[in-house]
């Protein structure tokens, strides 16, 4: 479904010099918003964040113009915060009284909150296996919600579908909830005095913040805000799971669901976008591209954008960036072209990448393993390591590790040292117990087998000390 307005009547009151005379946010724009009455306004301050020139990265490219739109200062953390104040505002004027999701990102993140604001009961479904925010994780819990644990994520979209014959279920695909996420364009464009830019660089998750941002351009255009609309829009997404880019490449007009969703950038990692079709075609409409991106390459954009313009992005807002380095040097965007890159999300969402920043350096990852705990540590560490390349070949027990530690790795440790190492990547959630056998000394016998997320962990770690 899509919202339409009356743009012929939006003309008379939509205009430059009214607008200049409103706060700055989401609700500046209330005209173009499916949101009666201002009384059912339901906000955090969302929206009204800056557009930052950004003149070191720009050295960096070669680039004429080039900036963020920096939505990590949002009120959660995340660009997601401007769809759900409009999206929890409607429930309000539809007096609804609860609300629901299967996510365990930045969307429940953000619901939780302002369901706490609105006074609305909320509860998010978490799968026990697959890739979850710490950061995320935290924000839902601090708000209060009603967390249920259930098998998998999608499991837990289903429990939310589910729920949604008793509450209000909420999806980054609802219609109000887009609409707000198209404020973002509005004030891009407000932001570089009514004109567009040449490019707009967006992560692609579920797709629907690029179609909104297409869908905003052309409202503005149609009012006659800005003039005939050149922006081109480029899609970002990693190469571990980019069902949208495939779909692009191949010249498809729909989106067939990925084989897999292996990669660092967890936020945009979606199998099956229900708006792959309006992203493909915004992208299509406006002459632009769609870009899949490394794992490597994310980790670079997140340090290259902290250390040069002091803006902590989460991986996958850092997409954004490292197309833009890919797409500069194919040649596809020139240096006197003006680009805009969103950054969706702030990187405390994810604490764990900070981790990448201070490798090498002993005294910085001594000093973070303290601050942080046994449980978080700069790296695994070379033992624990060593035992989840043992448990990747199958499940094993207490003694038959510590043979193998020693025998294939020349790790000599006491048996009791293998046992607390088990008890702490089992409370890392990166293993767990099968099995109890019972040996002919009557004795128990505790086999471990690696978890989903310990599988991926070792690949990454893999991938990094390549």
């Amino acid at each position: 479904m899509e919202v339409v307005y009356d743009l012929e009547r939006a003309k008379s009151h939509f205009t430059s010099r009214r607008l200049r005379g409103r706060r700055p946010g989401v609700w500046k724009y209330l005209d173009l918003l499916p949101v009666r009455s201002e009384t059912n306004i339901i906000s955090l301050g969302e929206g009204g964040t800056y557009l930052h020139k950004c003149d070191g990265l720009a050295k960096d490219l070669e680039l004429d113009e080039l900036f963020l739109k920096d939505e990590t200062t949002n009120p959660t953390g995340a660009f997601i915060d401007r769809g759900t104040a409009v999206e929890i505002s409607a429930a309000k004027e539809h007096r609804i009284a609860s609300v629901c999701c299967g996510s365990t990102g930045n969307l429940a993140a953000s619901l939780v909150a302002y369901a706490a604001r609105a006074g609305l009961k909320s509860k998010v479904f978490i799968g026990q296996t697959g890739n979850v925010d710490i950061g995320k994780f935290y924000q839902i819990l601090a708000y209060a919600a009603d967390v249920e644990i259930v098998k998998d994520h999608d499991e837990a979209l289903a429990r939310a579908r589910q729920e949604g014959k008793m509450s209000h279920c909420v999806a980054s695909s609802n219609p109000h909830f887009m609409e707000g996420e198209k404020t973002t364009v509005y004030e891009i464009c407000e932001q570089l005095d009514w004109t567009s830019p040449d490019w707009i660089i967006a992560p692609m998750g579920n797709g629907g913040h690029i179609s909104m941002i297409w869908k905003g351009l052309i409202e503005l255009q149609t009012i006659g805000m800005i003039d005939v609309c050149h922006t081109r829009i480029v899609g970002a997404q990693a190469s571990g799971c980019a069902p949208i880019v495939e779909a692009f490449e191949k010249g498809e007009r729909t989106v067939s669901p990925a084989t897999s969703e292996s990669t660092i950038a967890y936020d945009i990692s979606v199998k099956s976008p229900l708006c792959g079709h309006t992203a493909l075609r915004a992208i299509a409409e406006s002459n632009g591209l769609a870009i899949s991106v490394s794992d490597r390459e994310i980790l670079d954009a997140v340090k290259q954008l902290a250390r040069r313009e002091g803006v902590f992005a989460e991986p996958a807002s850092a997409t954004t960036i490292a197309a833009l380095k890919r797409l500069v040097l194919l040649g596809k965007i020139s240096q006197d072209q003006s680009v805009v890159c969103a950054i969706t999300g702030m990187g405390l969402k994810y604490p764990d990448i900070a981790r990448t920043f201070v490798k090498g350096r002993r005294e910085l990852e001594r000093l973070l393993s303290r601050v942080e705990g046994r449980r978080v540590t700069t790296k695994l560490g070379q033992t624990k390591m060593r035992i989840l390349e043992v448990l990747s070949e199958g499940e094993s027990y207490g003694y038959g590790i510590w043979r193998e530690l020693m025998d294939e790795y020349r790790i000599c440790i006491k048996i009791p040292s293998v046992y607390q190492h088990l008890s702490e990547l089992t409370s890392s959630g990166l293993i767990k117990s099968t099995r109890i056998e019972q040996t002919y000394q009557r004795r128990q016998r505790s086999y471990y087998a690696l978890t989903e997320r310990g599988l991926w962990t070792l690949k990454q770690l893999e991938k990094l000390n390549r």
